[in-house]
């Protein structure tokens, strides 16, 4: 009887633990834990009360980079529009000569950059052989004319002969000008430059050649300072700046600029309504209807992605995919908040974040002819607008009721001046707008630089897209890495299913393309810290805002940094070994490049011999 009666406590015990563990599985799916959910964002308003006081912002201070351009040449307006940009984000002081008004100081410049093609713009060939035999670095944006001047100083620029103009495609990185691409080679006509066919002597360090060969990027010293060279003509595109920050940061020794250092993924139109049905080429290879294979297929390999190569997803919500451009809003029939919930707390326990895409993917725009283009119906005006992001937020609300939505992602990356204000009218808390970085061949783009607006909103562009790497989004990544220290990345679900979007492969192929994406970019950047949109964005804002000035010596770098926020990186280029550090961290990323974390506002980095 003993026997039995342990025996049937034993049972009671099992069925009471499984009787717990049921009610705390149903308690985890239920409204109460998502009543309990809340965004770990920095609140907005205390963000807000603290920008004016980041906005007064010392002027910079440190070594002068004087640029040269003439403003009747609309290339020249463009080669220094990217390093004017350039050398803002990374914190230079700047001068700027119009060569068309002023002659160039050349005594007043520790670094010269010329964004045109003639030599005489930085004044006689006698003037510019002194400036740099006396310590001064000149970094050539564009491919030279072969004038007067050019045919004098061809040999202290390291060249050895020259001949005709070519039109070279594709790009050999001999040296890791763009961090960590270090052998990278495209063979692409998506890089093409116009240059100059040439040799160059056996002293001059080639960084960078053609697919055929043609020199495009080199250095060669004269006395104290150096040449750097630039064979081409695509420093005057916006995604090439990357290449004009390495190569100002291999010309100037000890060179060291602020980055973001940060990882991100987007996945658009997620959560939303999923499409009820069969698709021929799921059902083929899973046996599965679409819903299905979105639950139990694709999102599992997501997850397993985020955790496999360290990313935090943030998703943007659509509440229909219907065209209603006209309220009322509440009332449209494929709305599904099943999948919201589901999906939505597996991306917040992730680590994820929940932002706004649309009420439906119409984008908000006034304009017709800019509807039409993407196949979209048109607003009538601000207000109804506004309303469908009021009925997106009581949707959300009603999911999460505790949750802040504070990111936007407009739908096909286009937001007009009027869908601006009406997302500011309908949602207070709005706190980032990312939408690209990259120039828009259609023109009709919401094409970003990181800024914070005016109206205080944080400015924050996405640079890739898609589960393939193409050769141009290489390049872009390498690029905007090395400029920003920034890899921001987003892709579709409905990829999976369109025909040209999924390159007419199935999700098993396009996974084993994507896992190779995304271990690639673990691989070369290792050191990129995986954050959400906002969270981000709050980072990015304070890197934006600070100011930091540099004393630098022949041993050592002092840094002090105005309105210091936790979280300030930065690059540093130097072929010395970093001896002692003083309130900051050093990481090495690549050959003679370190990536520096300031714990304090004032920190020092010791330099030992090369």
């Amino acid at each position: 009887m003993n026997f039995k009666s342990k025996e049937l406590r034993k049972v009671y015990i099992i069925l009471f633990l499984l009787f717990a563990c049921g009610l705390l599985l149903l308690f985890s799916r239920s409204q109460t834990v998502l009543k309990a959910q809340k965004a770990d964002h920095p609140q907005r308003n205390q963000y807000l009360a603290t920008m004016e006081n980041q906005r007064k912002t010392p002027q910079l201070t440190g070594d002068n980079y004087c640029i040269a351009y003439n403003s009747s040449s609309d290339y020249n307006r463009k080669l220094k529009a990217n390093a004017e940009k350039a050398l803002e984000n990374m914190k230079k002081r700047t001068t700027i000569f119009n060569t068309k008004e002023h002659r160039v100081k050349l005594e007043d410049c520790n670094t010269t950059i010329l964004a045109t093609e003639h030599l005489k713009d930085l004044g006689s060939v006698e003037d510019i052989e002194k400036y740099v035999q006396n310590g001064g670095y000149v970094l050539f944006m564009s491919v030279l004319n072969q004038d007067s001047a050019y045919q004098i100083l061809y040999r202290k620029l390291g060249i050895s002969s020259f001949g005709d103009y070519v039109s070279p495609k594709g790009i050999h990185l001999l040296s890791n000008v763009l961090i960590g691409e270090k052998g990278y080679k495209v063979d692409d006509d998506f890089i093409t430059n116009d240059s100059i066919s040439l040799d160059l002597d056996d002293q001059t360090e080639l960084l960078a050649e053609s697919a055929d060969k043609t020199p495009l990027l080199w250095k060669s010293k004269y006395g104290e300072g150096a040449f750097m060279v630039f064979n081409g003509t695509i420093m005057q595109e916006k995604i090439s700046r990357g290449l004009f920050t390495g190569a100002l940061s291999l010309l100037v020794p000890d060179y060291i600029y602020p980055v973001f250092n940060e990882k991100l993924f987007y996945i658009d139109d997620f959560p939303a309504p999923i499409p009820k049905g069969r698709n021929a080429a799921i059902s083929k290879e899973y046996q599965r209807d679409i819903p299905s294979f979105y639950n139990e297929i694709w999102w599992p390999n997501m997850l397993k992605t985020a955790k496999k190569y360290g990313f935090k997803y943030t998703g943007g919500i659509i509440e229909s995919y219907t065209d209603v451009v006209t309220p009322p809003f509440d009332s449209v029939e494929d709305k599904d908040s099943h999948y919201l919930i589901a999906f939505g707390r597996e991306l917040l326990k992730s680590g994820g974040e929940l932002g706004f895409h649309g009420f439906n993917h119409q984008s908000l725009v006034l304009d017709p002819k800019v509807s039409s283009v993407y196949g979209y119906k048109v607003w009538k005006d601000e207000e109804d607008m506004s309303d469908s992001i009021r009925e997106l937020s009581a949707y959300v609300s009603r999911a999460f009721p505790n949750y802040k939505v504070t990111s936007y992602i407009p739908p096909s990356n286009v937001l007009s001046e009027e869908g601006r204000r009406a997302l500011k009218a309908a949602w207070p808390d709005l706190t980032v707008i990312s939408s690209v970085y990259r120039e828009d061949m259609t023109g009709l783009g919401y094409i970003q630089e990181f800024e914070i607006a005016k109206d205080g909103i944080i400015e924050m562009p996405r640079i890739t897209s898609g589960y393939f790497e193409s050769g141009f989004d290489r390049w872009s990544i390498a690029n905007t890495v090395t400029e920003l220290g920034y890899f921001s990345h987003f892709a579709h679900p409905d990829d999976v299913i369109s025909e040209d979007r999924s390159n007419n492969l199935g999700w098993k192929e396009m996974y084993d393309e994507f896992d190779q994406y995304m271990a690639r970019i673990k691989e070369t950047y290792p050191w990129l810290r995986a954050n959400t949109s906002t969270d981000a964005a709050y980072e990015v804002a304070n890197t934006l805002q600070m100011q930091v000035e540099w004393k630098h010596t022949k041993n050592r770098l002092e840094g002090h940094i105005s309105n210091y926020a936790p979280n300030q990186y930065y690059i540093l280029r130097t072929d010395k070994k970093l001896n002692r550090l003083e309130h900051c961290e050093a990481t090495k990323i690549d050959t003679h490049t370190y990536l520096i974390e300031a714990k304090k506002a004032d920190f020092k980095i010791d330099l030992g011999e090369s």
